[in-house]
């Protein structure tokens, strides 16, 4: 009996749990997200200019010019100016790193500066200022507009001196060598012939490959091309080597095998040349003023014509005294300005040896 009453309050149990029991509810698939909060940020700024200390402009940011800041100008620290609402906080960016006074506060006219040190500005090259404003309560607004330069602090100097002496101008030399048997031509019959155009410089070979009369009896060849002529008397060649005329020796024609070298050159006048290469760009103003430059050639002075100045470097020419191959120029240069305005203050001395004429080296 007492095992039967002890099963019954088992089930009973059981199905007191079973109808208490409930099912857990279903998670909502798609919650609303939290809100994100609305971030108002500060106005963006004007940057109006970039000063010397002393308040001279430097640079205006509305320039579409190259703009530079000089030795001079950058002194211990620069200036920079702009508007901003009033009694905001200014921040001066280098790129995208903050540098100077860590702000700067509007005045209630609206209008901040914010001094820069010099040291602050790093390296010479080029420069992006931007400001950032920070008004009460709110986070930081966007960058200004920018201010961009080219800081360069260092002077120019001349680095190198290349020097070449003249070659005169000549019509046309030629000179004739017997490589085999008797000579070919005649050595009193070299003349110019300014009728059938330049002169065809080069080395020249005339050979005689049949007896005096038969057909193609000599070939004159420069090398590259042979040509084949029927020579019957001594008579005045013209044409067959361009810009000349020679004669056929009478012993060359009758000696089969016999061979003349000509060599001939056509030489234009070159004018001496030097050049002065800079450690940067330049003014032209101050690279073609004669007064910058003393020329001597040993120990004797020279005057110099000056030519040309580009890309560092500055072109001379026509010297007088005239230059001499092998001997040593010396020029002193000194006062010369490059793009910031840096003016060069310790005169440079640089020495070079005159080297040979060239039609392109030292060219402008």
């Amino acid at each position: 009996m007492k095992k039967f009453l002890v099963i019954l309050m088992v089930v009973a149990m059981a199905s007191v749990l079973f109808v208490g029991c409930t099912t857990p509810p279903t998670p909502d698939p798609d919650p609303d997200p939290t809100p994100t909060p609305v971030v108002v940020v500060s106005a963006t700024p004007v940057l109006t200019a970039v000063n010397t200390i002393a308040g001279v402009l430097i640079v205006d940011p509305t320039s579409t010019s190259t703009q530079y800041m000089n030795i001079a100008q950058v002194g211990a620290s620069i200036l920079v100016t702009g508007t901003a609402p009033s009694e905001s906080l200014v921040k001066i960016y280098l790129g995208d790193v903050a540098v100077g006074p860590a702000v700067a506060e509007t005045s209630t006219a609206g209008v901040w500066q914010v001094a820069i040190a010099k040291s602050s500005l790093g390296d010479d090259g080029v420069k992006v200022l931007t400001a950032k404003v920070t008004e009460v309560g709110l986070a930081e607004g966007a960058a200004s507009n920018a201010a961009t330069f080219t800081l360069d602090t260092v002077r120019p100097t001349a680095s190198t001196l290349a020097a070449t002496a003249n070659t005169a101008a000549v019509t046309m030399q030629m000179t004739s060598v017997i490589t085999a048997g008797v000579a070919m031509v005649d050595a009193t019959g070299f003349v110019a012939s300014p009728t059938t155009g330049t002169i065809a410089a080069g080395i020249w070979t005339i050979r005689s490959v049949a007896a005096s009369g038969t057909a193609s009896n000599v070939e004159i060849s420069n090398g590259t091309t042979a040509v084949l002529y029927t020579v019957v008397t001594e008579a005045p060649f013209a044409g067959n080597i361009p810009g000349v005329t020679f004669t056929f020796a009478a012993a060359g024609l009758n000696t089969v095998g016999s061979i003349t070298t000509l060599t001939i050159t056509n030489t234009v006048l070159i004018v001496d040349r030097a050049t002065v290469l800079f450690s940067e760009e330049i003014t032209s103003a101050s690279a073609i003023l004669p007064a910058n430059y003393v020329f001597l050639q040993g120990a004797a002075a020279t005057a110099d014509t000056p030519l040309s100045y580009a890309a560092k470097y500055m072109y001379f020419s026509t010297f007088t005294p005239a230059l001499t191959q092998g001997s040593i120029l010396t020029c002193t240069v000194n006062n010369v300005v490059d793009l910031a305005g840096n003016a060069q203050t310790t005169a440079k001395v640089l020495t070079a040896t005159i080297g040979a004429a060239h039609l392109t080296t030292l060219a402008p």
